[in-house]
């Protein structure tokens, strides 16, 4: 207990996950089925309790990891609302009473040092959960309201890379890829300076709607003999958006956000058409 380390994160690590306490189920399930076999079926219900609970609470814990590594992640964010590796530690305590009590039938003096170990060990060595909100001191920024709209602006892209993996189109699909990466970079520089959110909410709108859109259509004319004129405009139209952002990025980390905006409108006119 004693060598036990928290956690640490680096932009190279995937999410955690706290794989190894699952392998606890394998002995509690072989444990029921043996019940099942003995015909003990009050035991066995007891035991199929125990597994549940040991279930939900790793469930839990690894809720919470991943909600820190997310966290860890974002520049600008609030910190998770609900502690659940704490919840899930807690989980782990009161499941090793169940045991000790209901299946062992110690007492309740004999049976309190396990939980307390299992629940302290816990939060030992995966850490607390994050509870301090990574936001910077702009005034007259509702970070609340540009939070949800960087979170939608997420989902928007997922989206469109979600559509865009059943383009068989290479060379739509690589166009399309190009501009979901501008967005990408655009997001991580709104989020470094969060100030301009009127521009961030227009790009939102604007790009990701309007890229989203050529993309769905391609998709739902693919299969009827699609105009080769047209598909190059498509094209032509994802790479000049890319190409417009990527300029237009230099101009939003220096705060002219006059040229941007410009651009906005007029990629929102090209859309139309």
């Amino acid at each position: 207990m004693a060598k036990a380390k928290r956690m640490t994160f680096t932009k190279k690590d995937k999410a955690p996950s706290a794989i190894f306490l699952y392998i606890f189920l394998i002995p509690m399930f072989a444990s029921t089925i043996v019940s099942l076999v003995a015909g003990s079926y009050a035991l066995m219900v007891l035991k199929l309790i125990a597994f549940a609970m040991l279930y939900g609470s790793i469930n839990l814990i690894n809720r919470g990891l991943l909600e820190e590594y997310n966290y860890n992640k974002a520049k600008i964010t609030k910190a998770p609302k609900y502690k659940f590796k704490t919840l899930g530690a807690i989980g782990l305590g009161v499941t090793a009473l169940f045991l000790a009590i209901m299946i062992d039938h110690l007492n309740i003096i004999n049976s309190i040092a396990l939980p307390i170990l299992a629940t302290a060990g816990t939060i030992m060595y995966y850490g607390k959960d994050p509870s301090v909100d990574k936001l910077p001191n702009e005034s007259g920024v509702n970070y609340d309201k540009l939070l949800a709209e960087l979170s939608e602006a997420e989902d928007k892209i997922k989206a469109i890379e979600n559509t865009k993996d059943s383009i068989e189109d290479l060379e739509l699909k690589d166009a399309i890829n190009k501009a979901t990466i501008r967005a990408k970079d655009i997001l991580k520089t709104i989020e470094e300076d969060p100030k301009d959110i009127r521009v961030a909410r227009k790009f939102m709108v604007v790009y990701l709607d309007g890229i989203k859109d050529v993309v769905d259509k391609y998709n739902s004319i693919e299969g009827h003999n699609l105009d080769d004129s047209y598909r190059v405009r498509l094209i032509e139209l994802l790479n000049d958006a890319s190409s417009r952002f990527n300029k237009e990025l230099d101009r939003l980390k220096s705060n002219d956000v006059f040229d941007l905006d410009v651009q906005i409108d007029s990629l929102k006119q090209q859309l139309k058409n």
